[in-house]
């Protein structure tokens, strides 16, 4: 695996150039495998290879994560230079830094291609350990605090998704026999339908507390404004732009078994309550937040929100909405993250009330910042707008007008 690879290279290097030329080379790579997996199921359809197999639901999120991958790589170039520069990243810890980046990519790699639901809960799991060193990497108080809180919240409400799998392998064993089969998800789906509705529903509500803990969903969300503001800029990206959405790949994974084997109502009304409690909840702290990275954590939690609404909703249109939301909110937040990053060099604090007059002595970033935050917030003509639009149809078109008018 290319991620995996890249990481032990790192390791064997300590030059800051070289280093950098390898984080980029290896994310280009990564990239390029994943536009040509995306173009041979297109062709032929998944590809399976023992627990892993590619399907055009995970390819979405492939690219993505290859994506944003890439642009972080790109970005690093220029962040860590500076980075070094002002002595907010050590030289003699680089090689360890890029390390941890790409086995946390690594990890997303496998819960993303990951067939088997037992290796997705694991590889989730992985991406916690991996994640939660970098959210502490500079290793200053509040650093760990966050690195601390992030582990105990999503390790807990991990558990809950082990217990979930645990039903749904239970449930799914009486019908193709106890062993890997009832812990692929393609052969689950495959007897969905024969499926005891009771185990399965129970099944689905822990894996929604589970995977809607490492979403970032509400009232669950606790450690992700923290960790969000306390990572290196990098790492925020990866956390906003990809982290959460493979949590939610998760939880799309769950909701088509359960929808199969006992209808989209249970698992339309869990989604839709998770929803609109996680935009209910942020919207005021972003209203009232100083903090920009932490700001832009609450607004991870809305949006979060806003996919898990439009999965609730359903439908064709619901569901588009839902991947078009993740991907147009996976860019942007990743790009906001980049302008705020280069802000928060510029004046040395994260304090928007200090940041100001950036046109001034920043006007390609002020610019960059101010599109981004526009895109964020929804304005038209920005992508997010267009999704948003499709998650309020899909709301609409069923007659949801209560949660519709909470959305808006």
């Amino acid at each position: 695996m290319v991620p995996a690879v890249t990481a032990l290279a790192m390791l064997a290097v300590r030059d800051r150039r070289i280093l950098s030329a390898i984080d980029v080379t290896g994310s280009a790579t990564l990239a390029t495998l994943a536009l040509l997996l995306a173009r041979a199921v297109a062709t032929t359809g998944p590809h399976a290879l023992g627990v892993f197999r590619a399907d055009d639901l995970g390819l979405v999120f492939l690219l993505l994560l290859a994506t944003l991958t890439l642009a972080v790589s790109i970005y690093t170039v220029g962040w860590l230079r500076e980075a070094v520069a002002s002595g907010e990243m050590q030289a003699d810890s680089l090689r360890y830094y890029f390390a941890l980046v790409h086995g946390f990519v690594a990890t997303m790699v496998v819960t993303i291609l990951a067939d088997n639901l037992g290796v997705l809960w694991i590889a989730m799991e992985g991406t916690t350990i991996t994640s939660a060193v970098l959210v502490g990497f500079h290793g200053h108080r509040y650093g760990l605090e966050a690195a601390w809180k992030y582990i105990i919240v999503t390790t807990i409400g991990i558990s809950f998704g082990l217990f979930g799998t645990v039903l749904i392998y239970a449930a799914a064993s009486t019908h193709v026999g106890a062993g890997a089969s009832a812990m692929s998800w393609a052969a689950v789906m495959q007897v969905a339908p024969q499926l005891d509705p009771g185990i399965v529903q129970i099944g689905f509500v822990f894996a929604m507390v589970g995977y809607g803990t490492k979403a970032g969903l509400a009232p669950m969300h606790l450690w992700l404004p923290d960790a969000h503001s306390q990572a290196p800029t990098p790492v925020s990206a990866l956390l906003s732009g990809v982290l959460i959405k493979c949590a939610l790949l998760g939880i799309i994974r769950f909701q088509t078994i359960a929808a199969a084997a006992c209808g989209v109502g249970l698992p339309a009304q869990v989604l839709m309550v998770f929803g609109l409690i996680s935009i209910v909840v942020a919207t005021p702290f972003i209203l009232a937040q100083h903090d920009l990275k932490r700001l832009l954590g609450y607004h991870s939690v809305e949006h979060i929100g806003i996919v898990a609404l439009a999965l609730g909703f359903g439908g064709p249109i619901g569901t588009y909405g839902a991947l078009l939301h993740v991907i147009n909110h996976g860019i942007t937040k990743a790009l906001v993250f980049f302008a705020a990053g280069t802000a928060i060099a510029r004046y040395g604090t994260r304090d928007m009330r200090v940041i100001r007059g950036m046109f001034a002595v920043a006007p390609i970033g002020a610019t960059l910042l101010m599109l981004a935050a526009l895109s964020l917030a929804g304005t038209p003509p920005f992508s997010i707008f267009i999704s948003e639009l499709t998650v309020l149809r899909a709301g609409i078109g069923p007659g949801h007008w209560l949660a519709v008018a909470i959305f808006l």
